[in-house]
């Protein structure tokens, strides 16, 4: 059996992950890679794995795309699924920036990068997703934010968060998806 089936079979046979309503996504108009205004709420009909990034990181950033990049050919290419990175560094990541950073690193048409104004972001990420945005700490990465992946049902409601460095979490995060789809 290929790697797929034997995914797709594992997560028939297992139990239902218990995956709670936690917050609505907000919606935000942000920019895409092609310089494209998308609004979040455009998302709404998919379930939509998110996290936010910057192309320029060299802590998490890279670990997070990479198992992006692991989950994409886990979900059914026609199944209705987005995945989404926001760069939490819009000043560095343009449109255009972000337009080379997807061609080096996305593996899947339905994986798209945003960027819009700092405040938005900042307020979309702690307000919104609830999870960490913001000024640098003393010594630490450039830019302070979230290395987690949140998981958002086709109304548009986050479900889940998995820690997006850990290496199990494409298989966790394609469990959740498959589970999400089915309801």
């Amino acid at each position: 059996m290929g790697s797929a089936l034997l995914l797709v079979f594992a997560m028939a046979c297992a139990k239902p992950l218990d995956l709670p309503k936690l917050f609505p996504v907000p919606n935000a108009s942000l920019v895409n890679e092609r310089g494209e205004a998308v609004s979040l709420d455009g998302m709404k009909g998919n379930v939509t794995v998110y996290n936010f990034i910057f192309t320029h990181c060299t802590g998490t950033c890279p670990i997070m795309t990479n198992n992006m990049r692991a989950l994409t050919p886990m979900i059914d290419k026609d199944a209705p699924v987005r995945f989404v990175s926001i760069s939490v560094d819009p000043a560095r990541d343009t449109p255009e920036v972000l337009a080379r950073y997807a061609t080096r690193v996305s593996n899947d048409p339905r994986w798209t990068f945003l960027t819009g104004r700092r405040d938005t972001i900042v307020d979309l990420s702690v307000k919104g997703f609830k999870l960490t945005a913001g000024d640098p700490m003393p010594g630490g990465e450039p830019l302070l934010h979230s290395s987690k992946f949140a998981v958002a049902d086709r109304q548009g409601v986050i479900r889940a968060y998995y820690e997006a460095t850990e290496g199990q979490v494409p298989e966790e995060v394609a469990r959740a998806v498959e589970q999400l789809l089915g309801e």
